[in-house]
């Protein structure tokens, strides 16, 4: 069993990563009808939570974005330094 420090750092960068998606789509003005439209991906799910992205789910975001992962994650400070 996996200590609970160890999944509320998970929790914590799930949360991030569901806010970046959150803010592309939104800075881009896709509609969530028209993300699922280009990628088939459930973006509600991810939007909200209720489905952690995979990387593969995150490259086809990035894909749709004209990003690369690298541009994705730059910036996310995790886990934080001490």
């Amino acid at each position: 069993m996996k200590p609970k420090k160890a999944r509320r750092r998970d929790d914590i960068l799930n949360q991030i990563i569901v806010e970046r998606i959150k803010k592309l789509r939104y800075n881009h003005n896709f509609t969530q009808e028209y993300v699922i439209e280009k990628t088939g991906l459930d973006i509600s799910s991810l939007e909200t939570g209720r489905t952690a992205p995979s990387l593969v789910s995150l490259s086809i975001l990035c894909k749709l974005y004209n990003l690369t992962l690298e541009d994705f994650f730059a910036g996310i400070d995790y886990p934080p330094k001490k």
